[in-house]
């Protein structure tokens, strides 16, 4: 029977959300190597090609766990997800467009019953687990989640999902956004820490990143030593902004004499990467080094953006890998709530953030400027803020 239940966005091909159960999962096996934990996602799923951790799926881990389990929402923007999306985010990219268009757009509610029924749970959101599908004994932690879509909250669903917050044993969130908008509507916030993904280059050691990562991303690290920049941007967002990134990137490989390496973070559907990258690469200069690695590893795109000199995009777990380890990073473009809130709450105040592609050669010039130590004396700071989350949420597992 289980006594640890992990619980979240595990069963796509993201990098942040296979980052979760990884790190998570090591911190309480180390902590608690009698106590069974497993990994659950709306479904089942099997995504260790990519060195993730399989899935079961929500259903059945609670069925298989002992009365007084611990489930913990292990991270991610899972606070207030509503069906649609959670459901939507695990089809193919051919089924997710058919599912916007048609089933999600014009009948919502009716196609909201029926994903409950597939998936097994009766809560209104699948991640805000109520009493309706846990037993009063069982204890379910909130651990540095993120809750931007809070902030669209109002009227009966806030009330509903503040009473759903409320009934949780313990809440941490990631950012003061999500602190400020769960609090406005009523809901119980423990404390705000660090998002569990930034203790990853303490519980990882070079040693295992480099056991772990694949052929093809180790040659495209020894090949270029070190002088690489890496860009990340999902399609979605770099739509008609295409040229003025390639115009800039083109000019800081100049100026720095650097390869650009694109990488994609995103390969869920609805977060492809892949696309907005070949059309950006199209306006590029010829006579700048270009390299890419699609395939989305974990611990290839950890190494990848680790051994870099800067790391710009759109991913929050992009930019949090950077700062995992002392690398300089420039977050895009002022639309993206998530990663700004997070970098207006954690980061460096010299950090650029919400950058747009104009602004995205002297972003990187400034990036680049600020001195290791002070990268370093982050990393170590929010290592050790996070641990005392850690501490406080062992506390729940019996």
């Amino acid at each position: 029977m289980n006594d640890v239940v992990l619980y979240g966005a595990f069963d796509r091909h993201n990098y942040g959300d296979l980052l979760f159960p990884l790190v998570m999962e090591r911190m309480l096996s180390e902590r608690f190597p009698e106590k069974k934990i497993v990994i659950a996602g709306l479904i089942d799923s099997d995504l260790t090609e990519f060195h993730a951790l399989p899935t079961i799926s929500i259903k059945k881990a609670l069925k298989q766990s002992k009365q007084d389990a611990t489930i913990i929402l292990a991270g991610g923007d899972v606070v207030s997800c509503d069906w649609l999306s959670a459901y939507s985010y695990l089809l193919s990219d051919f089924s997710f467009s058919i599912f916007q268009r048609i089933f999600a757009r014009f009948i919502p509610n009716l196609t909201e019953n029926v994903i409950k029924k597939i998936i097994g749970l009766k809560s209104d959101n699948p991640f805000d687990l109520t009493s309706q599908d846990l037993t009063n004994s069982i204890k379910l932690v909130y651990n540095s989640v993120g809750a931007t879509a809070v902030s669209n909250v109002n009227g009966e669903p806030a009330i509903a999902l503040a009473s759903a917050l409320n009934e949780a044993d313990y809440v941490t969130v990631r950012d003061e956004f999500s602190c400020e908008h769960i609090k406005r509507i009523g809901g119980k916030v423990n404390d705000v820490y660090p998002d569990s993904a930034t203790v990853m280059s303490t519980i990882f050691s070079e040693e295992e990143i480099n056991e772990k990562t694949g052929s093809k991303a180790q040659s495209l690290i020894s090949a270029l030593k070190d002088k690489y920049l890496v860009f990340q941007i999902s399609s979605a967002h770099s739509a008609g902004l295409e040229k003025e990134f390639a115009n800039n990137l083109t000019a800081i490989a100049n100026e720095h004499d650097l390869t650009i390496v694109f990488i994609a973070i995103g390969n869920a559907a609805g977060h492809s990467d892949s696309h907005g990258i070949e059309k950006i690469k199209r306006y590029l200069d010829n006579n700048i080094k270009v390299a890419e690695y699609l395939d989305g590893g974990v611990f290839d795109v950890m190494n990848i953006i680790k051994n870099s000199q800067c790391y710009c995009g759109t991913s929050l777990h992009g930019l949090i890998t950077s700062m995992a380890f002392h690398v300089p990073r420039v977050g895009l473009l002022p639309k993206l709530r998530k990663q700004r809130n997070y970098m207006a709450t954690w980061d460096l105040p010299e950090m650029p953030s919400g950058v747009l592609p104009n602004e995205l050669s002297d972003a990187i010039n400034r990036a680049m400027g600020i001195p290791k130590q002070d990268l370093a004396d982050k990393e170590q700071y929010l290592t050790a803020k996070y641990m005392d989350n850690f501490d406080k949420i062992s506390t729940f597992i019996n």
